[in-house]
């Protein structure tokens, strides 16, 4: 597996980040045991990452039991010999995790495409990943059918270059109907499991705009510049505007018979590997549209300017 750094950081927490499943203290017996080398040569765990650096990671470090192909009812917005777009459902988890080895995103690409068919080097349990959706966040995501492709769009979500639309349903109301937030994002001191805003972490850039509104709830789309975990739901808490229905970071109660968050990938665009700019779109989701609908936020389509 190979992964391009995007910051100064320090190469055990970088790849700590990225790869959850991963306790740190393994990742530091791995980089000790040059099982992880940057730039082709061996480091320790403290050794400072420099932006573009190539970090390389041995695929035996994901060995996992022989995933299986799966039918999967695969909603496939555009696809070429290159990539495909998928528009993904919720409760699909997007690679396999620990004990999850059925049912992810990838055994229904591995039934769709085979294991030939789609890019390797990113993990021998991750073919034709590239980036993530929680798995409770429907939308749009990018999947790569060959190393080739797998390496281009990599760089492309590493360098900013994929503009990233995603549209939710928040409580609350905004004096300003556009704005910014900016700030970091590291690992909840009291949870793990979750991020929070800090002083330390990785830079995180969400800009948001209300799309409509009615009395305590408002329909925003949201661009993200980076691509923290969990960056919009976080962010959203933060401001005081959590999702409605998000179970990990939304605290306010409700009566509405929810248990995933209300947010969707619905738009990206890039310019693809014959360097021509093109966009993707997928209108939100049956669950989406119908809680748009009972709190009164309207019809408006979300692609409107």
């Amino acid at each position: 597996m190979i992964m391009i750094a995007d910051e100064i950081i320090r190469i055990d927490k970088f790849i700590s980040d990225e790869l959850e499943e991963i306790p740190r203290e393994k990742i530091k017996d791995f980089i000790k045991d040059k099982k992880i080398k940057v730039n082709n040569s061996s480091v320790k765990p403290s050794f400072k990452l420099s932006e573009g650096d190539e970090i390389e990671i041995d695929d035996s470090l994901f060995h996992v039991p022989e995933l299986k192909a799966e039918d999967m009812d695969l909603k496939v917005v555009f696809e070429n010999d290159d990539y495909a777009i998928i528009d993904k459902d919720s409760n699909v988890i997007v690679h396999p995790a620990g004990k999850i080895i059925t049912g992810t995103l990838v055994n229904g690409l591995l039934g769709k495409y085979g294991y030939d068919g789609l890019s390797h080097i990113g993990g021998d349990d991750r073919p034709g990943i590239v980036h993530r959706l929680d798995k409770d966040t429907t939308g749009l995501i990018a999947i790569t059918k060959n190393n080739a492709s797998y390496k281009y769009f990599k760089k492309m979500f590493e360098t900013r270059k994929v503009d990233k639309y995603y549209y939710a349903i928040v409580f609350g109301n905004f004096d300003k109907k556009k704005g910014t937030i900016d700030n970091f994002m590291d690992r909840d001191v009291h949870n793990r499991r979750k991020m929070a805003v800090r002083n330390t972490g990785r830079r995180a850039v969400s800009h948001y705009e209300v799309i409509s509104e009615v009395e305590g709830f408002s329909l925003l789309r949201i661009k993200i510049e980076t691509g923290r975990t969990h960056q919009i739901r976080v962010h959203m808490t933060h401001i005081n505007h959590p999702i409605l229905g998000d179970p990990v970071y939304g605290n306010v109660k409700h009566n509405f018979n929810l248990d995933h968050q209300l947010l969707h990938c619905g738009k990206v665009g890039f310019k693809n590997m014959g360097g021509d700019y093109v966009t993707y779109e997928a209108t939100p989701h049956e669950d989406f549209l119908k809680y748009q609908k009972i709190l009164g936020l309207g019809d408006k389509n979300v692609f409107e300017n």
